[in-house]
């Protein structure tokens, strides 16, 4: 096992959580080296950064941690030729996009439901998103419920999005230009009018 994925082992194994939620992270984990490596490792690196700036945010950071971990798991049912690093045409593009509902779909047959939720919106969150929308959030969820989701939900796009324009060779398809490095704070910015504090303690937390 490489040191991130010893890493990822020993943070699953300290949650403990219910529902059978560390399973379903070690399988997906285990079946992401077989053909999705890029994603497993993409996914990888979101878990951990998204838990430190939930810690750093005094938000639930199990949360953050498993959301981030498993957000982009409807990839994998997806050809794996269309994450090999070459630059993707509309259509590619278009199936692509269906990983979030993929995602939602998967987990919530597995009865994780809030982490499915948050698979599903991290790509609706910004302008020019797709996947759910929060006119589907589950109508028996509280008030205070519904906050944490969507902060986390905030959160694992944030992340989701450094992660891919820090590590990824090809052009961001969601509406923003990948111009240079010094130019991710402003179009974090810009994408995320809303979450500027979530931005600013998350890119200290994203491994390079």
């Amino acid at each position: 096992m490489s040191k991130l994925d010893m890493k990822i082992a020993r943070r699953i194994a300290h949650y403990d959580p219910d529902g059978q939620l560390d399973h379903t992270a070690r399988l997906f984990m285990a079946m992401g080296r077989i053909n999705h490596e890029s994603t497993l490792l993409h996914m990888q690196r979101v878990a951990l950064a998204s838990e430190a700036t939930a810690k750093n945010l005094d938000w639930d950071t199990k949360a953050a941690f498993f959301a981030g971990l498993l957000h982009d798991i409807g990839k994998y049912i997806l050809p794996a030729k269309l994450f090999d690093g070459h630059e993707i045409d509309e259509a590619e593009y278009a199936e692509i996009k269906t990983h979030a509902i993929n995602g939602f779909k998967i987990l919530k047959t597995l009865g994780h439901g809030f982490t499915a939720m948050c698979a599903g919106l991290h790509h609706a969150i910004y302008s020019q998103g797709y996947g759910l929308t929060t006119q589907e959030l589950p109508r028996s969820w509280s008030p205070e419920t519904v906050k944490k989701f969507l902060d986390i939900s905030a959160l694992i796009s944030v992340c989701d999005f450094i992660d891919a324009f820090t590590h990824r060779g090809t052009k961001l398809r969601d509406g923003t230009s990948k111009t240079g490095g010094s130019q991710l704070k402003e179009l974090l910015y810009d994408k995320y009018p809303n979450d500027h504090h979530i931005i600013d303690i998350a890119l200290f937390h994203i491994i390079k």
